[in-house]
């Protein structure tokens, strides 16, 4: 039996540390947290939302409550994905995909994306942002949680909350 024990913990702990390599490590968002990500920029009824790292989907569901079209969440990890795919079951407006963001096609008529990554990554998701931006003639709106883009200013900060807006640039 404490084989079997030292196996699953040995998987949870190297599937954990895996993703690290793609993003940031999984830290649970706080209910205050998630309740100022919705106030910093009011999500609308039309939005398409993506949480990039959905961890156990609290973002998600509750960007789901507030009505937008579509939630979306891409994560990497299998256990989490797992427990966020039971926690939204009940949440029609959400859909959530076992993949690596990086791979990953964000949907055409995104308006919202969300995050918590730092250092290179999220400089990396910005470029991924302008490109698709340039690439749909449409501006996203950006929250970063924690992290400041080093290169590019805020339209609103509140608290550890950063709101970004990627317009399309003429090229």
């Amino acid at each position: 039996m404490s084989e079997i024990i030292f196996y699953v913990v040995g998987a949870l702990v190297v599937s954990f540390c895996f993703v690290v390599f793609f993003g940031s490590p999984y830290v649970p968002t706080l209910k205050l947290q998630v309740q100022d990500a919705m106030k910093i920029l009011p999500l609308k009824n039309n939005d398409i939302f993506v949480d990039v790292g959905s961890g156990d989907g609290v973002v998600l569901r509750a960007a789901a409550k507030v009505g937008v079209r579509v939630a979306v969440g891409y994560e990497l990890s299998p256990w989490l994905y797992a427990v966020s795919k039971i926690l939204c079951r009940d949440y029609k407006n959400i859909n959530i995909h076992l993949a690596n963001f990086w791979k990953a096609e964000l949907p055409n008529n995104t308006t919202v994306v969300y995050t918590f990554l730092n250092g290179r990554h999220i400089v990396k998701l910005a470029k991924k942002l302008q490109d698709h931006a340039n690439k749909h003639g449409k501006s996203i709106q950006f929250i970063s949680y924690g992290f400041a883009l080093p290169e590019k200013k805020a339209v609103k900060i509140r608290g550890a909350l950063y709101l970004y807006t990627f317009k399309p640039l003429q090229t």
